[in-house]
């Protein structure tokens, strides 16, 4: 089953060979072509370095250049194919660079999304509609009678339905808010699994996929005029075995034990610059204001500057 996901929600995944591929980018995000690897657990940093976001930690991937500051893009698209190490791309309009560890991704659903078919019946009656993509795909070896193939259909249904809706609701890719979308693809891997990785089956749905996926890259970044990056992130499993760490008495103690002889002070966040200055100029403009203030009553003429004094002798002249 497809899911969408944009900005905040939780995907982690561990991931054992494979590929991240850059469908499109507009000129003021530079990707460098070489056979960089890429940690997973990196790739939302990515993501939001190329829109022009700040990272916690730094990023030396030298795939990713310094582009135009003052020109970001206004949307990421990042589609996760489980099942293939890699999908036999069009040369020299795709970047890829290999992929290593972990995945992870966050997001949550905008509410136009909402209309999506999500359940599997939702799934299957959406695809035997008119406007559909079983109209438009060549199924060659697949069926339309098979589960498994129409859970894969209806991922690529998923695909068109999406790009539909913000077709519909413009104003979704023109507002001043950067958009992320985060889309898991699974039914490729199920279909490997049910008829053999050998299978003609398997070839002819990974053809069907890279036609759509190129669609789908092109209407999203027409859709925001040519100002959004299109990713694609190939993962042939997911070691469950990676998202769980154990914790052992070991662990306890090297933590009473650290290997650092240097008693080395720990690092600081990126809000630490913020909360200090905060504190030190406040302490400063408070310190002025005690200064200033003392001052001012050390000098002071009672019988000039303090009203009370005034009142008080003016009171007793009359009495």
């Amino acid at each position: 089953m497809a899911v969408l996901v944009v900005l905040l929600s939780l995907l982690v995944a561990g991931v054992l060979g494979n590929e991240f591929s850059v469908l499109r980018s507009p000129g003021s995000v530079v990707f460098r072509d070489g056979n960089w690897p890429i940690p997973g657990e990196r790739i939302p940093d990515v993501a939001a370095l190329s829109m022009g976001f700040s990272v916690k930690e730094d990023l030396s991937w030298p795939g990713l250049a310094v582009g135009n500051l003052f020109h970001r893009p206004r949307a990421t698209i990042m589609v996760m194919v489980k099942g293939v190490d890699k999908l036999a791309l069009p040369p020299g309009s795709v970047i890829s660079y290999p992929l290593e560890n972990r995945v992870y991704m966050v997001g949550k659903a905008n509410s136009v999304f909402e209309d999506l078919s999500v359940t599997l019946r939702q799934l299957r009656n959406r695809l035997f509609q008119e406007n559909s993509v079983l109209s438009s795909l060549p199924l060659n070896s697949l069926s339309r009678n098979n589960e498994v193939d129409l859970l894969f259909l209806s991922e690529l249904q998923v695909l068109h339905d999406i790009s539909s809706l913000l077709s519909r609701h413009k104003h979704l890719a023109k507002d001043h808010s950067p958009d992320l979308y985060s889309l898991e693809l699974a039914g490729l891997d199920e279909i490997g699994k049910h008829y053999g990785e050998d299978s003609e089956q398997l070839r002819d749905a990974s053809k069907i996929l890279v036609d759509v996926l190129q669609k789908f890259a092109d209407d999203m970044y027409s859709l925001y005029g040519g100002n959004a990056v299109v990713e694609l992130v190939t993962v042939r499993s997911f070691d469950t075995s990676l998202v769980r760490k154990t914790r052992t008495i070991l662990e306890a103690k090297d933590q009473k034990n650290p290997p650092n002889p240097y008693n080395l002070a720990y690092k600081y966040n990126l809000e630490y610059p913020v909360i200090f200055n905060m504190v030190l100029w406040i302490m400063i403009a408070l310190a002025l204001a005690v200064i200033i203030t003392s001052y001012n009553i050390w000098n002071m003429d009672p019988g000039y500057d303090s009203i009370i004094y005034r009142m008080t002798n003016q009171k007793i002249r009359m009495d």
